[in-house]
């Protein structure tokens, strides 16, 4: 069932003495049995997402999708989805599915299995840098990610000749996932890389390429009013800005040029976010909040495998046995409840133990499951100071779908299945709302769907039509 939208206040930090309020949003996404409401289609009483509906995918796929669908949005389950070129058309009951649908418009009943809204990895270099991991083309760095199960994918830090890959394969439909691309505007170190975003503009390229915002890396040498000046003239003109700010020293370089671009206490209109946010402090949260700052993190080992590099965020002793040892250390559950939109992201293939790519890492499941136990891909076992941090499944659901799309500013057309909304579905072997974290991990990707198009898929008796 829902749980309707509630103010409470909670304690941010073992010793803290900050409040901050909250807006606590329980996900609607139905663990258990739930009936199917009405029909909702474009031109009815539908979702406001019809209208951000654009051209992006005309020509895209159609599809009927009956059994466990869920939607993310209201009706948090559905039985029945239609999906008309490239976009959702209508969510209702089976029959009502197969009555609209055109003739011959492909039907994949899935069973058994559960659909999802197409998983969003909010930050990752899964093309860029495709050659850590040993791959050798873009097109098989997108493969990777569309059998783990992702639709769209979040390039950060996309240089020059990134960019031009990405562009040629856009203007040639050539990319079967969708990718948000954020060009690299400051790096460790190096200087201002120039302005060559000038010579871009904000929005989408060909198909299926949005050119969204400039990432900035703040671990370097930066002057603070250099990193101030340049998020200023970002956000004027219009680019979100992406900020990897893992340390508290970085974080507060980050919050002081935001402050000076947004004013205290926002509005982000732009959706500018922070990235990995390993270490926080109790007044920086605040100043997160105050300013609505998108807020991006990895739930498949941040708590225990970053506590361990202790060549990166400095070597604070054995690792610690308690909260309040680390209190400003992976604090997913105080960004949830504190109201901010909290994104979960790969950063692939970065993240992948020895850069490889096996098949039990960087999949969306890995960051749902991660997030509800807390255990690391290298360090396999629950440190006990993240118990208090963990998060509901339905929690890491959000992090993979609505607010990863919120991340990308894009939360009218993606994260969440109505009409209007682009088609891009996640088939799972298993409902990630009623699982143990293990039972999460052990699910596979039946189907990835993007535009309407089944462009993967590893079970022929459901999509082989498709």
């Amino acid at each position: 069932m829902c749980v309707p939208m509630t103010e409470s206040v909670r304690r941010i930090g073992s010793k803290s003495a900050v409040l901050v309020a909250l807006a606590v949003a329980v996900s609607c996404t139905g663990g258990g049995a739930s009936a199917p409401a009405s029909l909702s289609c474009i031109g009815g009483a539908s979702s406001a997402s019809a209208d951000a509906a654009t051209a992006e995918e005309s020509g895209g796929g159609s599809v009927v999708i009956l059994g466990r669908i869920v939607t993310m949005n209201d009706p948090p389950i559905a039985e029945g989805l239609l999906i008309e070129e490239g976009r959702v058309a209508c969510v209702g009951s089976r029959d009502e599915m197969l009555a609209r649908a055109g003739q011959g418009t492909p039907v994949l009943d899935i069973g058994q299995n559960v659909a999802y809204p197409g998983f969003i990895d909010a930050h990752a270099h899964w093309i860029h840098n495709r050659s850590l991991a040993g791959i050798d083309s873009a097109e098989e760095a997108m493969d990777a990610a569309l059998r783990r199960g992702w639709t769209s994918i979040s390039e950060q830090m996309v240089v020059r000749d990134g960019l031009d890959e990405l562009t040629a394969l856009a203007t040639k439909n050539g990319l079967p996932l969708r990718v948000d691309a954020y060009l690299v505007a400051l790096n460790f170190g190096a200087g201002f890389p120039g302005d060559w975003d000038v010579d871009h503009e904000v929005g989408p390229v060909g198909n299926r390429l949005r050119v969204r915002g400039l990432k900035i890396l703040l671990e370097g040498n930066w002057e603070q009013a250099a990193v101030t000046e340049y998020i200023g003239r970002a956000n004027a003109a219009g680019w979100q800005v992406s900020v990897h700010s893992a340390t508290t020293e970085a974080q507060e370089m980050a919050l002081d040029a935001f402050e000076a671009a947004l004013g205290p206490s926002g509005p982000n209109r732009l959706h500018h976010r922070v990235e990995h946010v390993i270490e926080v402090s109790d007044e920086q949260l605040g100043r997160m909040v105050a300013m609505d700052l998108a807020t991006v993190i990895h739930l498949d080992g941040a708590a225990t495998d970053w506590a361990m590099k202790g060549d990166y965020l400095g070597y604070f002793g054995p690792e610690p046995n308690t909260r309040e040892e680390v209190a400003w250390l992976a604090r997913w559950r105080d960004f949830v409840d504190a109201g901010l939109h909290v994104a979960a992201a790969t950063d692939a293939p970065w993240s992948a133990p020895g850069f490889e790519l096996t098949d039990d890492v960087l999949r969306p499941v890995d960051q749902i499951a991660g997030g509800m136990d807390g255990r690391g891909r290298v360090n396999p076992e629950t440190p006990p100071w993240v118990l208090d941090q963990l998060l509901t499944a339905d929690r890491g659901l959000r992090a993979v779908t609505v607010d990863a799309a919120y991340a990308l500013g894009d939360e009218a057309r993606r994260g969440h299945l109505a009409p209007g909304t682009l088609g891009d579905v996640t088939i799972l072997s298993g409902d990630v709302t009623d699982a143990t974290p293990d039972e999460i991990r052990a699910m596979t990707v039946i189907a990835t769907i993007v535009g309407g198009s089944v462009v993967y898929c590893s079970d022929p008796a459901v999509c082989g039509d498709g």
